[in-house]
């Protein structure tokens, strides 16, 4: 996808309000992905806890941890590395908290 146009000062209302419902619908698409995909990685968070469990695992696992942030850190600056630093650590959380939860821990 290419970056939007950031410049709509010369955009008249109409305009804007079209590139506005475009925006939005592009970003119903990306939701229904991420949906998609966060859902494929519940399935295999719920397997992990599973091998965990057989092998008397932490939920927790620093250095794996480490190597997640790394990567989608890459070939990213500003807004972008903020956000999605962000929502990865909450991504994160979430999957020791689902793991926690299968496996009985607090």
């Amino acid at each position: 996808m290419d970056k939007p146009e950031l410049k709509f000062d010369s955009f008249t209302e109409e305009q804007l309000k079209d590139k506005l419902y475009e925006y939005r619908s592009l970003i119903d698409q990306i939701d229904h992905e991420l949906k998609k995909n966060l859902s494929a990685r519940v399935e295999l968070i719920e397997a992990v806890a599973e091998i965990k469990r057989i092998l008397g695992s932490s939920t927790f696992d620093a250095k794996r941890e480490e190597e997640i942030f790394n990567r989608i850190s890459q070939n990213l600056k500003g807004n972008k590395l903020h956000y999605i630093q962000n929502v990865f650590e909450r991504i994160i959380d979430e999957s020791r908290s689902l793991q926690r939860k299968i496996l009985g821990r607090k």
